[in-house]
């Protein structure tokens, strides 16, 4: 068999795989045609049926049907359901939440996938919808209301009334202790979150992320607020941002420190002059699920004991 046969033979047999996949996604979606239909955040009318075989995309997801008591009823979960520390050593991963395969999903033979809207690719998304596996998409709203919101709607999609209303009670105990501490310890840093460096500039947060949202739970400032999204900067930009400090993930952030500190831009800023950089556990702190309040009540203590310059202008 010449290369170019190979490569032709290789192709027909991942066109037909997915297609048996896809097939086999269309009978388990027939057959969970019972049930009451919902209206997921993207305005579809689904029929979840039963919803014996969940694949959980999104760590506030899985945290949220493990603390339903639902995990029994997971058969995959994505890279990012890092807690309970149980779902990915227990369940198979599907990968990245934002590079899902739908082969892979699939495979799992799920009787729904419950995702959060912001997962992707939409490649894969859409051909999961066409596999006619029920699939729902969860508000990723960040923000406290919408934390609240997907709770109950997750709780009610589990026919867990009862315990939705009990975690809800919960969360919104615990933001008020959040806005009651806040209220006693007013903040005034100006917080960069870094997500990463790509090739020695650092990746950091805007707004509309959820790095945005929890600095804002805390009641400081995000110096990267005049920004939308993940954007990379340069010297000059950082230097402009004024950051008094740095936030980043727990995963990783030794390069990122290293980095920083050796940039001379950095240096000339407040939280390069007094090396004011906090690091969190990624998912903690960035999931927007049911830890949420207690991250943002950790991250704004943290922020309150940083003897930290708030101009973020050279001494």
């Amino acid at each position: 068999m010449d290369m170019r046969t190979k490569l032709i033979t290789r192709r027909l047999f991942g066109i037909g795989l997915t297609t048996g996949l896809l097939a086999a996604g269309s009978a388990v979606g027939a057959l969970a045609a019972d049930g009451p239909v919902v209206t997921d955040c993207r305005g579809r009318r689904v029929n979840p049926g039963k919803a014996r075989r969940i694949v959980s995309v999104g760590g506030a997801v899985t945290e949220t049907l493990y603390a339903l008591g639902a995990a029994d009823r997971i058969v995959g979960v994505d890279s990012t359901s890092t807690w309970p520390e149980a779902a990915l050593h227990d369940k198979p991963s599907v990968g990245y939440m934002r590079a899902l395969s739908s082969e892979g999903v699939l495979a799992l033979r799920p009787d729904l996938v419950l995702t959060m809207n912001n997962a992707g690719p939409p490649t894969a998304l859409d051909q999961l919808m066409a596999s006619r596996v029920p699939v729902i998409f969860v508000d990723s709203t960040p923000s406290a209301e919408a934390i609240v919101d997907r709770t109950r709607f997750i709780a009610n999609l589990m026919q867990a009334g009862a315990e939705g209303d009990r975690l809800c009670a919960d969360l919104s105990r615990r933001f008020e202790t959040l806005t009651a501490w806040r209220a006693a310890h007013p903040l005034a840093q100006r917080v960069l979150f870094v997500m990463r460096m790509t090739n020695n500039r650092p990746m950091v947060a805007g707004t509309g992320t959820a790095a945005d949202a929890v600095i804002r739970l805390t009641g400081a400032v995000n110096a990267g607020a005049a920004m939308q999204g993940y954007k990379i900067v340069d010297q000059e930009n950082l230097i402009a941002l004024k950051p008094d400090v740095i936030l980043v993930m727990a995963q990783g952030s030794e390069d990122i420190r290293k980095n920083l500190l050796a940039d001379p831009g950095f240096r000339l800023t407040s939280a390069g002059r007094s090396g004011a950089i906090i690091s969190m556990e990624g998912e903690r702190l960035l999931g927007l699920g049911l830890r949420t309040p207690d991250a943002a009540l950790e991250l704004a203590q943290k922020l309150a004991e940083m003897p930290v310059q708030t101009t973020g202008q050279p001494g």
